[in-house]
């Protein structure tokens, strides 16, 4: 990163040097952050898959563990993820195997190159000097916020966000530079990843074409072969990437109405994402200056990419005109599409729309159009005033300023969002709440003829759907994190009986017992059962909690049970503050348990078991049971 410093930007004196210098340092500084957020991550992930891994790496309907075929590769997929990604998912699959951890390895390397490639097309071919060039990479450094980008870190292995956007900036550069076979090479691979490369495309397309009009002379002049690779290229690519990624209705696989523009939830979700990116905590500050500093925000972008289209700066500038102004526009088109299915997700009302909106993966492309807006500013100003950089340096580090009175307020410290602690801590509990469900789910379909894979499993930390055909495949395939998970299992003892209670274990009705070699424990087991509730998916599920006191820590297990039959399992994991705070234990924090009930179960009688880790069991319900009524 520190060549790109160095090998282009504008000077031709020695006082030009200092900025130069700064300039170098503030990238240096960036990538110690980006290294030390990179160690940290790695000591404290176990690997587990996370949301679609699982359905990237072991579901037969991705194209990635089936033979890959025309079909499979252009056929959509849980994340709208069309032919680019998938067959170069498929090659890391073949190169790498079933190693999570080697993936995430991968995607801080993926998430380094996006940086350097953004650090090389907006210095080498978007500021007009040395001094520029300060501003733009000041804002830069916000890109390395953990609290903005965390959806890299954990979702995704880390690898579709940052490799599309490490196309697009090639594509920027290389367009820019005349090398034009190149540059329709990294169009076609950003382009082919949906929705998000069809907006950017399209964003490129429009600017290229407003650029293209403004410019004197014939028409082959206007559409010289950089025009029409961006044009031509990134119209057709928008075409045919939207039909493939909306046919079939997966526009809206959340089943939510549209939120359509003349709806006040579009923009309160898209000025919720420009304000998360701008860094004010929404729930610190307040709906109404989220929105004005929101609105605020877009219009500091849209202005300097409007301004270069159809300003004199532009004209003489297209190659920074066309990458400011695609960019910009490229992350307000996606924002806007995503507002379309995602406003109402989160319920009705502008608040609620908002919320949705302050999502880090729905505002992280926003985040990244900041630094373009500043050296489109730079590059705005400096032309206009007519006195070099110089008043367009001044207006970048105002920019920059706002931006840093943005992170810094509300009732946290600026520097929390470069603090990787929280990041990891949740990434651990995830990763702990995960295997502590699919152990459970291991132990209980464990049977003398083998796995019954039949049963559905939903362990929430690690995906909200069915992972069960998926942890099929894993466990066929011999993966690292599962050969992990039963090697701990086999090494502690409230695994063994919990599988002996899903195994034999039956209810004696009189004694409300089980009828199994089990100690019963009426000391140091302690819980409750709060309350039965609907989930988003429309299942019923217990809430509670549960501790084992003489450990100290939240109990192994819970156990629901019907007649004389023990029919569901979850682990604890759930966060429950309060419990810690009554119980004046901060290891209790995760005492909290989310307990499935089986759909023919509801209105039934059922009971509630905690399981301690020494095998010990506790009924939280009265001996009859209670009524599993929401």
């Amino acid at each position: 990163m520190h060549a790109v410093a160095r090998s282009d930007l504008p000077t031709n004196s020695h006082a030009s040097s200092f900025p130069r210098i700064l300039v170098g340092l503030l990238l240096g500084l960036g990538g110690l952050i980006v290294a030390y957020q990179f160690g940290m991550n790695m000591h404290a992930s176990t690997g587990l898959p996370y949301w679609d891994d699982w359905g990237y790496f072991f579901g037969a309907a991705q194209g990635v563990q089936q033979p890959l075929t025309f079909h499979s590769i252009f056929a959509k997929d849980s994340d709208h993820v069309a032919p680019f990604f998938k067959l170069l998912t498929h090659g890391l699959w073949q190169a790498i195997g079933v190693d999570f951890l080697a993936f995430r390895l991968v995607g801080w390397l993926a998430f380094a190159a996006m940086l350097a490639a953004y650090a090389l097309v907006l210095l080498r071919d978007c500021v007009r000097s040395a001094w520029d060039a300060v501003p733009v990479a000041a804002a830069g450094l916000f890109l390395t916020g953990t609290l903005n980008n965390e959806y890299f870190y954990y979702q995704h292995m880390g690898l579709a966000q940052p490799i599309f956007f490490t196309c697009l900036f090639l594509f920027l550069h290389t367009l820019a530079r005349g090398r034009l076979a190149l540059a329709t090479l990294f169009l076609l691979a950003f382009g082919s990843t949906g929705v998000f490369g069809a907006s950017y495309a399209l964003g490129a397309a429009g600017a290229g074409a407003v650029l293209a009009l403004r410019q004197g002379g014939s028409w082959r002049e206007r559409l010289d072969g950089r025009m029409l690779v961006a044009v031509g290229g990134g119209l057709l690519l928008t075409v045919a990437m939207l039909w493939m990624t909306f046919s079939g209705s997966y526009a809206n696989h959340t089943g939510q109405p549209l939120v359509l523009p003349w709806h006040s939830g579009f923009w309160a979700f898209l000025l919720g994402a420009f304000a998360t990116a701008a860094g004010l905590p929404v729930e610190a500050v307040g709906a109404p200056l989220s929105l004005a500093a929101g609105g605020a925000a877009l219009a500091l972008c849209l202005i300097p990419a409007a301004g270069l289209l159809l300003g004199c700066a532009g004209r003489e500038n297209r190659n920074s005109a066309l990458a400011i102004a695609g960019l910009i526009a490229g992350a307000v088109i996606v924002t806007m599409t995503t507002a379309l299915g995602r406003a109402g997700l989160c319920g009705e009302g502008i608040a609620n729309a908002m919320r949705c909106g302050t999502i880090p993966r729905y505002a992280y492309p926003v985040l990244l159009a900041f630094p373009a807006a500043v050296a489109g500013w730079t590059l705005l100003l400096g032309r206009r005033t007519g006195v070099g950089g110089g008043v367009g340096t001044i207006a970048g580090m105002v920019l920059v300023a706002a931006l840093a009175v943005g992170h810094g307020a509300g009732t946290d410290t600026f520097w929390r969002h470069w603090s990787v602690a929280g990041l990891n801590r949740m990434v651990a509990e995830r990763d702990a709440a995960a295997e502590r469900c699919v152990a459970t789910h291991l132990q209980s379909i464990r049977a003398p003829a083998g796995m019954d894979w039949s049963q559905p499993l939903v362990c929430h930390s690690a995906s909200p759907r069915n992972i069960a055909p998926f942890l099929q495949a894993a466990y066929d395939l011999k993966a690292g994190f599962v050969q992990a998970i039963l090697a701990d299992a086999a090494s502690r003892p409230e695994q063994g009986t919990l599988a002996a209670l899903l195994r034999a274990g039956q209810l004696d009705e009189a004694s409300a017992r089980l009828r199994l070699d089990v100690p019963p424990r009426d000391g140091g087991l302690h819980g409750s059962l709060d309350r039965f509730v609907r989930l988003p998916s429309g299942s019923l599920a217990a809430l509670g909690w549960a501790v084992d006191a003489a450990v100290p820590a939240p109990a192994a297990f819970v156990l629901l049970g019907v007649g004389d039959r023990i029919v569901a399992t979850s682990p604890t994991g759930g966060a429950r503050p309060d419990v810690a705070a009554v119980l004046k234990d901060g290891r209790m924090a995760d005492s909290g348990f989310t307990l499935p009930v089986p759909p023919e179960l509801a209105g039934q009688r059922v009971r509630l078991f905690v399981l301690g880790h020494d095998g010990g069991l506790k009924e939280l319900t009265p001996p009859g049971g209670v009524a599993a009524t929401p």
